[in-house]
């Protein structure tokens, strides 16, 4: 009997696991000296409470209480929890498993715990389950970009294609220039479609970077209307109105944000029915800049307003307007890298607004 007494010392006081035995209230009469581990207590100063006195607030404020301190009543239970460890503000996960004392006579204890540190463990299934998560992401940008490329980059090539044929049969200046015109169109709409798949796929992959920069955004409005919008869509009316006639520079990334308003004005335009004009505001917040791109076009119906920022996906009332799907989705990324935000209000119909705010400052 004395022999197994100290094999059941030298277990209580090398095992890894914390091993307490608990009275009928729940209460810890025995705790192993792997408190300290995995608690962060010495286990004397651990007697006395109970194992729901160590859970973290943070996630105690996630659960409900009553039901998570149930499970630590109850034998044949296993829970996992998160604790702060000692008084530290460190983080730690745990497993516990219940199991009810049968012993004759006993009145005392109730329940015996063994409880090990899990953290690493979680931290590991965490992060397999963000890498199944990108690769999940990954095959289905793969997926849709295949059938984007399959389906939108067609249109231009064939519209390329029976120019070449063309050109081939007729070769008076009139139609060399109408041929070429064509064929220069369309190899812009390719290459902004390129554009914004390499932009989508640098997204996806993590590696779109800020370089900061002191921006007037007023001039790359301007740079915008006139170098994109009135070469694509000449009979568009644009205007642009600041507000308290006031100029303020904005830090941000001059590629990024150009993207912004490049592709929110294009589609202002693209979009626009009877050549109604494109109006863009802007206003200056004590914290933030907003600007804002109007247009009396066809609109977003309701039930597409949800997704509109959603990769590849493309309102009901556009199919016979070409167009990737993958533009808004960029456009709500790059804003949140800015640390911004974009709303939009739209009546189908009657046109659509899209506010954008930028803060002044920007810390990376």
């Amino acid at each position: 009997m004395v022999a197994t007494d100290r094999v059941y010392q030298l277990i209580a006081e090398h095992t890894t696991d914390l091993v307490c035995i608990h009275d009928l209230e729940n209460t810890i009469r025995f705790a192993t000296p792997s408190s300290k581990s995995i608690l962060g207590f010495h286990f004397e100063d651990i007697i006395g409470r109970k194992l729901t006195d160590f859970l973290a607030p943070e996630f105690v404020n996630e659960m409900d209480f009553s039901t998570l301190t149930r499970f630590f009543d109850h034998p044949g239970s296993r829970i996992r929890y998160q604790v702060r460890h000692g008084n530290s503000d460190r983080l730690r996960w745990l497993e516990s498993t219940f199991s009810r004392i049968e012993e004759a006579g006993n009145a005392k204890y109730s329940l015996l715990s063994s409880t090990r540190d899990i953290t690493e463990s979680v931290h590991l299934t965490d992060d397999l389950m963000n890498a199944l998560s990108t690769e999940q992401q990954l095959s289905r940008f793969k997926s849709n970009l295949y059938s984007v490329a399959s389906h939108e980059f067609k249109t231009p090539l064939a519209v390329i294609q029976a120019n070449i044929e063309m050109l081939k049969v007729k070769k008076n200046p009139k139609v060399l220039d109408m041929g070429l015109e064509s064929m220069e169109e369309e190899i812009d709409r390719l290459n902004s479609m390129i554009a914004d798949m390499l932009q989508l796929k640098k997204l996806t992959m993590g590696k779109t970077t800020l370089k900061l920069e002191s921006l007037d955004l007023r001039a790359i409005l301007e740079d915008v209307l006139k170098n994109d919008c009135q070469k694509a869509y000449p009979e568009i009316e644009t205007s642009i109105h600041i507000s308290q006639n006031k100029e303020v520079a904005v830090s941000g990334d001059y590629s990024l944000v150009r993207y912004i308003f490049s592709n929110l004005l294009i589609n202002a335009c693209k979009f626009s029915k009877d050549e109604t004009p494109v109006k863009v505001s802007i206003d200056f917040d004590e914290s933030f800049v907003k600007i804002s791109i109007e247009d009396q076009g066809i609109g977003i119906p309701k039930e597409d307003q949800g997704s509109i920022f959603t990769s590849f996906y493309r309102a009901t009332n556009v199919s016979n307007i070409q167009g990737t799907g993958v533009g808004l989705s960029i456009v709500k990324e790059f804003v949140d890298l800015h640390k911004g935000k974009i709303s939009f209000e739209s009546s189908p119909g009657e046109g659509s607004t899209f506010f954008i705010e930028l803060p002044y400052t920007l810390d990376i």
